[in-house]
């Protein structure tokens, strides 16, 4: 008894440890990103954009954000669980974008299947599975192009760069796409490497869970990360207008850019300096203010991850650690 509760301090102190050190870092990060800066221009600036329409249009599309992200959970959800209502899949996915926040790359978000009283919890990790593969593929694609597109700039768009590069982004399209439309290939696979585990009848719930998600499902759910990835992108695009007028393409490129470099550098608090550091490289290779490369992505983190947060923290009173009664 004496060594589980040792061990469980243990694990606590750890996770507060690397919390702090995560915290730390976002901290520094942003220190060395506003130092040829100061503090006051980035606030006047977040105060003041140069076109308020474009900043006003940026936050007001965090509402079909949040609407397609909850109708993905909930239309996965639905998979698993026929009679599920609105009522249950909100507070699980706002509750759940709370604890992600303060996890690097999201993974806390992996606490939306506690606030679920009737999913079987297992099963309803599966689908999160499902949710955060079909929302990285579209992330992949925009982000893969954006960096074709920066590559083929700097290079003047000589061809013996942009042909090899566009080459390379169709064929890794067209892979992505043709998978996502086959989920018995994503089961498939899932069922191979599950072999490997020494536990596997423990994980069965979450294996049969890819079952329940047929072709058409995986159509529909495509089509929605798409969607919710354009909006995201989209609201970026505008806040970087509202602070600095600069050609569209530019910011398309840039921005999607510095989506996929920010998650898939995953270190920091809230992704929190890797974020901003990623738009001012991206942004600045075009020539653009570093205030506003800083500004817009500032604004993305205040607007897309910390309003929700917030909204969620509503619902933490419903998240239960429990473990669910067998039936």
């Amino acid at each position: 008894m004496v060594s589980k509760l040792t061990s469980a301090k243990w694990i606590r102190s750890r996770k507060l440890a690397m919390l702090a050190a995560k915290i730390a870092l976002a901290a520094l990060l942003m220190a060395l990103l506003l130092k040829p800066v100061r503090l006051s221009e980035v606030l006047q600036t977040l105060r003041n954009p140069r076109h308020p329409h474009f900043f006003i249009c940026g936050w007001i599309l965090l509402l079909p954000n949040l609407y397609l992200q909850w109708l993905r959970w909930h239309f996965l959800l639905r998979r698993i669980q026929k009679d599920l209502s609105w009522r249950e899949s909100i507070p699980s996915l706002l509750g759940g974008l709370s604890i992600g926040t303060v996890t690097p790359g999201r993974f806390g978000e992996i606490g939306r299947v506690f606030f679920l009283a009737r999913c079987d919890r297992l099963r309803a990790m599966g689908m999160l599975a499902l949710d955060k593969f079909y929302s990285f593929v579209p992330l992949l694609l925009g982000g893969g192009w954006g960096i074709i597109a920066l590559l083929s700039y700097l290079f003047k768009y000589q061809l013996f760069i942009t042909i090899p590069l566009g080459f390379l982004g169709m064929l890794l399209s067209i892979i992505l796409i043709l998978v996502c439309l086959h989920p018995d290939w994503i089961r498939s696979f899932v069922y191979q490497v599950s072999v490997l585990f020494p536990h596997r009848e423990k994980i069965k719930p979450f294996l049969q869970s890819l079952d329940f998600f047929k072709k058409t499902d995986a159509v529909a759910l495509l089509l929605l990360s798409l969607l919710l990835y354009g909006v995201y992108i989209f609201q970026f695009c505008l806040f970087a207008l509202s602070f600095q007028k600069i050609p569209l393409t530019t910011a398309l490129t840039a921005t999607s850019s510095t989506i996929l470099a920010k998650t898939l550098l995953p270190i920091s608090f809230a992704d929190l300096g890797i974020r901003e550091g990623a738009s001012v490289f991206f942004f600045m290779k075009f020539n653009v203010e570093r205030l506003t490369a800083i500004g817009s992505s500032l604004v993305l983190f205040l607007c897309n991850v910390l309003m929700p947060s917030l909204f969620g923290l509503v619902f933490l009173p419903k998240l239960s650690l429990r473990r669910q009664p067998k039936e």
